[in-house]
């Protein structure tokens, strides 16, 4: 499993803001996030490799993801 100084290491040359998804979810320790769904499809298409690994992350974490 990628800890998330490895996972924020991997981020940094990320054009996107999944790193400040993982960092509020570090700083926060909550249960969900909440991602507009445009969001999610633009990570998807821009970065899949970087959003993949944050998504297996928030869901090692039990964190769940909740678009709107």
């Amino acid at each position: 499993m990628i800890t998330p100084d490895e996972l924020l290491a991997d981020l940094q040359d990320s054009k996107t803001d999944l790193a400040r998804v993982v960092e509020a979810v570090l700083r926060d320790r909550v249960p969900y996030i909440v991602v507009p769904s445009a969001a999610v499809k633009a990570w998807e298409r821009r970065e899949p490799h970087h959003w993949a690994k944050v998504s297996g992350w928030l869901a090692a974490q039990n964190v769940a993801m909740v678009q709107v």
